[in-house]
């Protein structure tokens, strides 16, 4: 690997960091405070009512919004492909169709091909 590519897995693994889990979108966890730019927030605080969304407007309605969201590249998913292998790294995930999510080891996927370990980010 050369240093371009060091580089670049380092700046996807810091964006990673910022990001928020499956879990965390749907408020399944302790609150998360991370420091972000004032742009952010808004993303934030859409990202806190997908719980609210989902269980008192229409079941399935925050699962749409957030494959919306990542179809559309509003917001991006980064993770680590499955099956994980010990050489894996972390990459940008593409936009599936009709992505399905798992909270618990944080999944994003179509059932065929599926990332785990996935962060959501807003494009910015």
């Amino acid at each position: 690997m050369d240093h371009a590519q060091d580089g670049a897995c380092d700046d996807l693994g810091s964006i990673w960091a910022n990001g928020y889990s499956i879990a965390e979108l749907w408020g399944y966890t302790k609150p998360v405070s991370r420091p972000e730019p004032a742009s952010a927030q808004t993303h934030v605080l859409l990202w806190g009512i997908l719980s609210i969304v989902e269980y008192q407007v229409d079941q399935g309605a925050g699962h749409r919004y957030l494959r919306d969201r990542l179809w559309n590249g509003d917001w991006i998913a980064i993770g680590v492909l499955e099956p994980k292998t010990a050489d894996a790294s972390l990459q940008i995930v593409p936009p599936i169709k009709a992505a399905k999510f798992g909270r618990r080891f944080s999944t994003v996927g179509d059932g065929v091909t599926n990332y785990a370990d996935v962060r959501i980010v807003a494009r910015g």
